[in-house]
């Protein structure tokens, strides 16, 4: 710890409390407080920027600590840098998404205190990762387009499709799809020059929110065409399983369930569990939904089992509430729309599963359709106006017109 540092802290930590402010208000909108906390510590060394900032915030001359805005306190910061840049990445790769948010975030103050812009970049990165791994989608959103618009993406297209494709996923696991569909597509345009994993990512994203928007298979098609083209460039089995799984996904979605089974079966092949339990986990999940979309229970039982096992212990809320959305799909189509309305009411009612920013549409849906499948017509007309609306707001325009019709009593080709 360096012997100014240190000072600078106890000096620091003096004058805010004489102030009355907390850490946060006194970091404001610049710096959290648990950077505050560190300088305080003396295990940050503040930057004549800094000490200039806080200096301001609390009505003080750097004078009257016996430093000038223009003098350094100590070694730079750029090893603390480092360390927290790699700590944030650690965390990261072991799930523990608090420790990389906070890791991340102090590597990005740092970053920007001594103005490296690239690794201010890469630290924000890490954290909208983070903020998309917990959940927190919305978050991780707004933080990845204004990624898209930094200067280091403005220098570096591989940074500005990567963040592009966050923003795109992101927004389409908050369910707001026509902006993951734009977004997407920027991401296609950026990294159209740039090597096949990046453009791969950058069209799986496209493709997916398109998907679940809606979007005709002819919109998809080509570029479906691409990412089989491009899977045969990729020298990762892993890379090449995500790519089946998405082009398999799109399949189900267009109608054309043979070829949808057949990536999947592909996709199981290749994905590897080892690698990254949760994302092995959700697949199952997704392929056991896929089935069952397309009237197919045949092992969709295992798939669902296999699927808890890892989302039970990675998963996220959002991971859970889809997960228990398939297991009310699998009951209802195994002739058992009794426990698929618990199931079903169970999430919806629960203050965490069923918060509003996570995912309600399907679960609304499934309800509607076991309430159906019990006889009870009018709960069920009432419920399907309910899920109608909810996903005319997600943008799943399609589907939102199939469940208006069943609330007013008209059956649909699909059977709603």
């Amino acid at each position: 710890m360096n012997a100014g540092a240190a000072e600078f802290g106890v000096m620091l930590r003096q004058a805010r409390k004489s102030k009355g402010m907390s850490q946060a208000e006194l970091g404001g909108d610049k710096f959290s407080g648990s950077y505050i906390s560190h300088l305080e510590s003396g295990r940050r060394t503040a930057t004549p920027e800094v000490v200039e900032f806080v200096s301001r915030r609390l009505g003080l001359s750097p004078l009257e600590w016996g430093v000038s805005a223009k003098t350094d306190l100590g070694r730079p910061v750029t090893g603390d840098l480092i360390e927290d840049l790699l700590i944030a990445e650690r965390a990261w790769s072991d799930h523990d998404w608090t420790a990389a948010l906070n890791h991340a975030e102090q590597a990005a103050e740092a970053a920007a205190a001594v103005g490296d812009w690239d690794r201010e970049w890469e630290s924000r990165y890490v954290m909208g990762q983070a903020m998309f791994a917990s959940g927190d989608f919305a978050a991780a959103a707004q933080l990845a387009e204004s990624l898209a618009d930094h200067r280091t993406a403005n220098r570096y297209p591989v940074a500005r499709a990567q963040a592009l494709c966050l923003a795109s996923i992101s927004h389409r696991a908050s369910d707001r799809l026509g902006r993951a569909v734009a977004l997407g597509a920027r991401a296609v345009e950026v990294a159209a020059a740039l090597p096949p994993i990046i453009q791969a990512e950058a069209l799986m994203a496209l493709v997916s929110a398109m998907s679940e928007a809606g979007h005709p298979a002819s919109e998809s098609a080509p570029y479906l065409d691409r990412l089989e083209e491009l899977s045969a460039e990729l020298t990762s089995d892993h890379s090449r399983g995500m790519i089946a799984w998405a082009i398999g996904t799109a399949e189900f979605v267009a109608g054309d369930v043979a070829a949808g089974i057949a990536h999947h079966e592909q996709a199981q092949k290749l994905l590897d569990a080892r690698r990254d339990l949760r994302l092995w986990s959700r697949f199952q999940r997704s392929a056991a939904s896929c089935l069952l979309g397309a009237g197919i229970t045949d092992g969709v039982a295992e798939l669902v089992r296999t699927a808890s096992l890892g989302i039970e212990i990675l998963g996220n809320n959002h991971d859970l509430a889809e997960l228990r959305q398939v297991e009310a799909q699998l009951a209802l189509h195994s002739g058992n729309p009794e426990e698929a309305v618990r199931i079903a009411s169970e999430v919806l009612a629960d203050p965490v599963l069923g918060a509003k920013e996570l995912s309600r549409s399907g679960t609304e849906l499934v309800l509607a359709q076991a309430l159906a499948a019990c006889g009870r017509e009018e709960e069920a007309r009432e419920q399907y106006r309910i899920a109608a609306e909810a996903l005319e707001v997600e943008g799943r325009l399609a589907a939102a017109a199939q469940a208006w019709r069943r609330s007013v009593g008209q059956r649909t080709q699909e059977g709603l």
